[in-house]
């Protein structure tokens, strides 16, 4: 037995070593920074509204066209969102080739895993060659890899599905054009995507977040008054707390739970009830998700409420560094020609939800937190002074000023907005 278990472990050790030879690499192959990358982000808007018709109209077929700076700007996004990931995508009349630099923790001496990937134009999805580190895998192998994985970990059929939905791609020196099926199967089957985690607390927390649906319904909000267009905020956000503070001291009840299920009910009640799809499934308490009459303000805005409501359920469903790279990529589409043009106050609203998620589901904070909203309604609770922060700025003002979003003028503003959310009552200091 003894001998036994020498051999699976010398086995399973050369595994290791075989593998961090053949898939671990020095040095990464995409070296373009995101910075740079995300120039061109404000000619990306075209694409997302026909992603929305995609969404919108889901029994019509699409095409989907991206050019060569869409492209760019998008991997530059996903370059700003999760800063351990480079990437690059590229393409001419034969093919495309998809990049990717994945950067390994300190503690496995900062070496990459580097993958790129051949895409050929014709029917559906056709894939020449992967490579990843110094394995090239035949394309046909390497997606259906990827798809059993894919449908494994979210016991679904998503990754099929998803592959399934493209009818054709096709390329030329300007764009590459992909044509998609109506997107209604696709939809559904995403609708029974699980990532890996407890079912049962999928189902609690889908009823928790109900309950605070229900509570904002039928919750009292003081009218407007002056010259205030829309109730403040800050009113939702005592009324959830106050509820989520006396939850919390049940007996195995945690206040993090809590709180995220607060959040995650603002989102849908006073942002847009579609975002409930991103959760869960509500058809158990509702027909149709109850809305705000009047949507929520901040400093008088309800723009600066929608920024602050969706960065803070998108860091809940993601992660922080995604959260704010959502809320910038969308200020850099800003600056187009009839754009609001790039703001500050926006990009503060956004970093000002994702630190308030933060900081709800900081097992240390979170009932503190649930004390200080609870008190009483006041915005400058959980969300900073917006004085002297510039916006409206169009593409060539921004970069006469600031340059690129790496640039220390850019980085300095930033810095002191997240000055200004370090001394927010939320964050104990």
């Amino acid at each position: 037995m003894r001998l036994f278990f020498k051999i699976i472990l010398g086995l399973l050790l050369i595994l290791l070593v075989g593998g961090w030879f053949l898939f671990v690499q020095p040095n990464p192959i995409v070296k373009a920074q995101g910075s740079q990358q995300v120039e061109n982000a404000d000619q990306v808007l075209s694409l997302f509204h026909d992603l929305r018709f995609s969404l919108r109209y889901r029994y019509q077929a699409k095409t989907l066209k991206v050019s060569h700076k869409q492209a760019e700007s998008l991997v530059g996004f996903v370059q700003r969102a999760l800063p351990n990931i480079k990437a690059e995508f590229d393409f001419d009349d034969t093919k495309a080739i998809a990049s990717f630099s994945y950067q390994l923790p300190s503690w496995l001496l900062n070496r990459y895993i580097n993958l790129t990937a051949i895409i050929l134009p014709g029917e559906g999805l056709q894939l020449e060659t992967v490579r990843v580190g110094a394995l090239t895998i035949p394309g046909k192998w390497a997606l259906g890899i990827a798809e059993y994985a894919a449908n494994t970990y979210t016991n679904s059929e998503i990754a099929t599905v998803a592959i399934a939905q493209i009818d054709t791609i096709d390329m030329n020196s300007r764009n590459i054009q992909i044509s998609l099926y109506p997107m209604d199967s696709f939809l559904n089957e995403a609708k029974k995507v699980e990532t890996g985690g407890d079912q049962k607390e999928a189902v609690s927390r889908n009823i928790r977040i109900a309950h605070y649906i229900r509570l904002l319904d039928g919750m009292y909000i003081p009218p407007a008054t002056g010259q205030q267009a829309s109730p403040s905020l800050s009113h939702y956000i005592q009324g959830l707390m106050e509820e989520a503070k006396i939850r919390s001291t049940a007996e195995g009840v945690s206040a993090t739970q809590e709180n995220e299920a607060a959040i995650l009910a603002l989102a849908a009640f006073a942002g847009h009830r579609q975002f409930a799809n991103f959760v869960g499934d509500f058809s158990f308490s509702f027909d149709v998700i109850p809305q705000a009459k009047k949507r929520p303000s901040l400093f008088d805005r309800e723009d600066l409420s929608l920024h602050f409501i969706f960065s803070a359920a998108i860091k809940l469903l993601s992660e922080q560094g995604i959260s704010i790279a959502v809320g910038e990529f969308k200020e850099l589409m800003d600056r187009r020609r009839g754009g609001s043009g790039y703001s500050f106050v926006d990009l503060a609203a956004d970093m000002a939800g994702a630190h308030f998620a933060a900081m709800a589901m900081e097992p240390n904070y979170a009932q503190r937190l649930q004390a200080v909203l609870a008190n009483r309604a006041n915005e400058s609770l959980f969300f900073p002074s917006v004085e002297g922060l510039e916006e409206g700025m169009n593409k060539a003002q921004f970069k006469a000023k600031y340059g690129e979003v790496d640039s220390p003028r850019y980085k300095a503003v930033v810095a002191d907005i997240e000055a200004r959310l370090n001394s927010l009552p939320i964050s104990g200091q």
